[in-house]
């Protein structure tokens, strides 16, 4: 689905209420992140392909929370249970006809969106398939007579029958906003709990005679919940699972799909090669012909056409590496720019600096950006030839067609075509070392610690 015109008939309500205990992490679980982006934002970004009106009922302690952008806040002071939330939202409501989510569903399309919009009736809600290797999931059962909802069968009830009912709610709901409004008002806490779940006013609606839609799928995926950390893994593969997968059905070679890592807003060109091992953060644009080789991590960097980058680089911080340019092994580069068929390939760190058209980076080259309080800018033009094991004290200008000798420490500038050398001067002094190592290999002591 694409370009959706928003619809004023429906409203949305995203619960986020939850304090999401069960994951035993500090920061609330619809704030944990799938490929780089918060939870709550997925269902967010979805809801408004549809409405302009989206309400998030949050608990005190996210109220106000700028990842809510997008949707009005609504607080529900005291954790009363999924009833209770939808009941403190009714009143910002102003469709014929409101969806209600799980703010710890992410997996959700746009296509369940649309299945749920096209049923007429009082009330829908989607039932989706248990996997036979999640069927001990203490997931409420959906009993149905052909597609007519009869009740809900809980994880406690004696009847509870894994294997006989398959198919369990996947907290998604279309309702009437007049049906809604009518029914919510009688709910009863659970004895128990002394909290109100919405699934009781499907069985109200039922007794009521109300007509509802029964939405039966046997994907499971999309609506998994996430209420711990290993469930979060579990949705984590599955966005990276759908992320490859689109990548390579638009032309992008992987050649070992399951070791690479996309976010959420990664942008890579057809006729890119990514090798095993790859972790591509948020930030990131490949463009075509571009080859990222093994046990590369990019962050917030443009990789331009037919540049190659690693294995073992890390680039990072609004860096551009432009056509044609290498990048090789063990080689970090953090906001610069390499130039078109620059090369930095060996045990090198290039920190805010341009570096020009078909410069090369010697091994072990170090730019020096960090004074221990500010960072430098330095610039090295086109055609530059720098040795290895230099050091370049930024910040600083080296010009076009430069030679830097190898072990340099560069502290000024230099002048385009020019031979830069800074060294110490170098002593030999003959048959000094046959002596020093027959007087260490003489000292018992010395010998001894070598062991």
């Amino acid at each position: 689905m694409t370009n959706y015109v928003p619809d004023k008939n429906i409203n949305f309500i995203i619960l986020a209420g939850g304090l999401g205990t069960r994951t035993q992490f500090d920061c609330p679980k619809m704030f944990l992140e799938l490929a780089g982006q918060p939870i709550i934002r997925y269902l967010i970004n979805l809801c408004s392909k549809f409405s302009d009106t989206i309400i998030s009922v949050v608990s005190p302690r996210i109220e106000g929370h700028e990842l809510f952008a997008g949707s009005i806040q609504v607080v529900q002071e005291n954790p009363k249970g999924t009833g209770d939330a939808v009941k403190t939202a009714i009143p910002l409501i102003d469709s014929e006809n409101v969806i209600i989510l799980c703010a710890d569903t992410p997996l959700i399309e746009p296509r369940h969106i649309e299945l749920l919009m096209s049923t007429d009736g009082d009330a829908a809600f989607i039932a989706c398939k248990i996997p036979d290797d999640m069927l001990d999931m203490p997931y409420g059962r959906i009993v149905c007579d052909g597609y007519r909802f009869v009740k809900i069968i809980e994880h406690k009830d004696p009847d509870y029958a894994p294997n006989l009912f398959r198919y369990a709610n996947s907290g998604m709901y279309k309702m009437k906003i007049n049906t809604l409004k009518d029914g919510i008002t009688k709910l009863s806490p659970n004895q128990a709990s002394g909290e109100c779940y919405l699934t009781d006013l499907l069985h109200i609606l039922s007794a009521e005679g109300k007509k509802i839609s029964v939405i039966k799928t046997d994907e499971y995926w999309p609506f998994h919940g996430i209420n711990t950390l290993v469930d979060l893994s579990y949705a984590e593969s599955n966005v990276q699972k759908r992320l490859r997968n689109k990548f390579m059905m638009n032309g992008v070679k992987l050649l070992d799909p399951n070791s690479v890592y996309f976010s959420f807003d990664s942008e890579v060109a057809a006729n890119v090669t990514i090798e095993q091992n790859v972790v591509i953060k948020r930030g990131v644009t490949i463009n075509s012909g571009a080859t990222i080789k093994s046990f590369c991590y990019l962050e917030n960097c443009v990789i331009m056409e037919k540049a190659t980058v690693g294995p073992f680089a890390r680039i990072r911080d609004n860096s551009v590496v432009l056509d044609e340019a290498i990048v090789g092994n063990f080689v970090e580069i953090k906001q610069s720019r390499i130039g078109c068929e620059a090369k930095v390939k060996h045990l090198s760190y290039v920190g805010d600096t341009h570096v020009g058209y078909r410069t090369n980076i010697g091994a072990g080259t170090i730019t020096c950006n960090f004074d221990g309080v500010r960072k430098h800018k330095s610039v090295i033009g086109d055609n530059v030839l720098v040795g290895s094991n230099c050091s370049i004290i930024s910040p600083i200008k080296i010009g076009d067609e430069a030679l830097i000798a190898a072990g340099s420490v560069i502290t000024q500038d230099v002048p385009e075509d020019t031979l830069a050398i800074s060294r110490t001067n170098q002593q030999n002094h003959k048959n000094r070392a046959s002596e020093i190592l027959n007087k260490k290999k003489s000292n018992k002591s010395y010998s001894a610690n070598q062991g």
